[in-house]
């Protein structure tokens, strides 16, 4: 892909940036040569920044609501077609847990375990909603109900106003035996994931490198299903993308395409 700046290749200026001191005949060598170096980087920041964004086609029209799910735009760099990925197949699955012990094609050994438990609302503070009265002759009356989905002082998805059935409690995962950082705070707001359900089954891939994991996720059923996509280095957690698209909640729109039939 090349990007155009006032209709110019941007290769093109970096290009013309790098060789503009014989053209500087006029300046003195210190001033042509710090000039020279900040156009450079200058438009070689530019170059990568675009080429970050370009993941996904400019023409898609869910576009900016995939990018309003990121938590930061530089995330877009881990959004990526997983079929060029290598796909991980899973050990075993029930419905609260799935495991995968596998090797990849380059040898490395990963081992997976995320397990769910009942949801014990003794054990959280909830505010899924909030009622708002009205008075009419000195009584007082439900007037509306506002949804929240607050569960711990966090927004909580797979619901809708109501307790979830169930929640992630382990997420283990472990690369030639070193197990990887997960903190609770990248889990602890997914409710009612789904494990063994097949159209709706966990995915993991490896990218091409072998230097990221990706593991998709599925949660919830009806207005309340949502999808993530959890991205994770040879270290640990790096971030993660939730997707609460109303009709493209599959993880084709976490991989920038799809289109609502």
């Amino acid at each position: 892909m090349i990007v155009h700046i006032i209709g110019l290749p941007l290769y093109s200026l970096v290009i013309d940036g790098c060789l503009c001191n014989q053209k500087m005949n006029r300046m003195k060598k210190y001033e042509s040569k710090y000039i020279i170096i900040h156009v450079c980087v200058l438009l070689l920041f530019f170059l990568f920044s675009f080429k970050s964004i370009a993941q996904v086609s400019p023409n898609w029209k869910y576009k900016q609501e995939l990018f309003g799910y990121l938590n930061k735009l530089s995330d877009s760099v881990y959004i990526t077609d997983r079929a060029e990925l290598e796909l991980l197949h899973s050990a075993s699955c029930t419905d609260t847990e799935v495991r995968y012990y596998t090797v990849s094609r380059s040898g490395e050994q990963i081992q997976l375990a995320i397990k769910s438990k009942l949801f014990l609302a003794s054990q959280h503070e909830l505010k899924l909603v909030d009622t708002v009265f009205s008075e009419l002759n000195h009584k007082k009356k439900i007037d509306s109900v506002v949804v929240r989905n607050a569960i711990d002082h966090t927004f909580a998805y797979g619901v809708r106003g109501n307790m979830p059935a169930t929640e992630i409690f382990s997420f283990i995962i472990l690369r030639n035996n070193v197990k990887l950082q997960v903190p609770k705070q990248a889990y602890s707001d997914l409710y009612n994931i789904h494990f063994c359900i097949y159209h709706k089954a966990p995915e993991v891939y490896l990218t091409k490198d072998n230097r990221y994991l990706y593991i998709y996720l599925h949660g919830s059923d009806g207005a309340n299903q949502y999808s993530v996509k959890f991205i994770f280095d040879k270290t640990g957690y790096v971030t993660r993308i939730v997707n609460k698209h109303p009709c493209l909640t599959d993880f084709d729109f976490i991989d920038g395409f799809g289109n609502c039939e």
